[in-house]
C-alpha cells in the first residue's frame, strides 16, 4: 500500500492575532522526496537556505532588496514545485476571540488552544479525502516544532493511540514533530516549507474576508497560482456557531 504523509504549519495575524490558521499538504512518501529534489534546487539557484512566506511577502531577510520582477519569478516556480506534487491541500481558521468565547460554552474546547483545535480539523480533513479516494494505506502526519504546541499535539496523539477506531480513521502512522534542520530525520523536511506557504495564503484570504463578512479584496494572485493545477482542497474557517456545534466550518 502506499504511504502518504501530510505536511502542516500555522500562520497568525501579526497585529493583535485575532486569526490563527492551521493548513497542510498531503502526498506520498515518494512524491515528497521528488519534491525535495526540486526545491532545493529553486533554493540554491536564489541562494535561499530556506523558504519563508512571511519574510518572502515583506521583501525581510534573504529577500530584502529583491525586485518585485524578481518575487513573482520566484513564487511562480515555488507554486509550480507544489501543485506539481501534492494530491491534497487543507487548512483550518479561527479568531482567537472566538474560541475563547466558544470555550466558555463547550467543555471539550476548554483543554486544548486554537491551534489545536485547527490542527484537529485538518487531521479530520485528511481522514476525509482518504474515505472520499479509498486510501487504507497508512499516513504520516508531520508537525514543525517551535510553534509552542508540541504538548499539546503530543496529548493528542496519545488520545487518537488510545483507541483502535480513531487510529483506523486515521491511517494511523504516527504524528512526529520535526524541527526544521536535522540530520538523518525520518521524513524529507523541506515540505514543512510548502505547508508555510499555504497557511499564510489561508491566513490572508480569512483576513480579507471573514474579519469584515464581506470581501475586501480579490483572491490574492499567489494564492491563484496555488489553486487550480489539480490539487483537490479542503479550506475552512470556523465562526463561533460552529466553534459551539463543533461543525467542520
Amino acid at each position: 500500500m502506499v504511504m502518504l504523509s501530510a505536511y502542516f504549519d500555522a500562520s497568525t495575524t501579526q497585529k493583535g492575532k485575532p486569526f490563527v490558521t492551521v493548513c497542510g499538504c498531503l502526498a506520498s512518501v515518494a512524491r515528497w522526496k521528488t519534491f525535495q529534489s526540486k526545491w532545493q534546487k529553486i533554493l540554491a539557484k536564489e541562494g535561499l537556505p530556506f523558504f519563508h512566506m512571511t519574510d518572502f511577502e515583506g521583501y525581510y531577510g534573504h529577500y530584502k532588496g529583491w525586485t518585485k520582477e524578481r518575487h513573482n519569478h520566484v513564487f511562480k516556480k515555488i507554486a509550480k514545485a507544489i501543485v506539481g506534487r501534492v494530491d491534497f491541500a487543507f487548512g483550518r481558521g479561527v479568531a482567537h476571540d472566538d474560541f475563547e468565547w466558544a470555550k466558555t460554552q463547550n467543555p471539550i474546547l476548554s483543554h486544548w488552544s486554537a491551534f489545536t483545535y485547527c490542527a484537529a480539523q485538518c487531521l479530520h480533513a485528511v481522514a476525509g479525502w482518504a474515505i472520499r479516494h479509498n486510501h487504507d494505506g497508512p499516513i504520516a502526519y508531520i508537525f514543525e516544532s517551535g510553534d509552542g504546541f508540541d504538548r499539546e499535539l503530543n496529548e493528542f496523539k496519545a488520545l487518537i493511540e488510545s483507541s483502535e477506531h480513531r487510529m483506523n480513521r486515521f491511517r494511523w502512522a504516527g504524528l512526529h514533530i520535526l524541527p526544521k534542520v536535522m540530520n538523518n530525520p525520518p521524513y524529507p523536511l523541506t515540505p514543512l516549507q510548502s505547508a508555510d506557504v499555504w497557511a499564510f495564503e489561508a491566513r490572508k484570504e480569512w483576513e480579507n474576508f471573514h474579519s469584515t463578512g464581506v470581501r475586501t479584496r480579490s483572491v490574492r494572485k499567489s494564492a491563484r497560482h496555488l489553486l487550480g493545477k489539480g490539487v483537490e482542497i479542503d479550506f475552512g474557517f470556523s465562526p463561533r456557531k460552529n466553534l459551539v456545534t463543533l461543525d467542520p466550518y
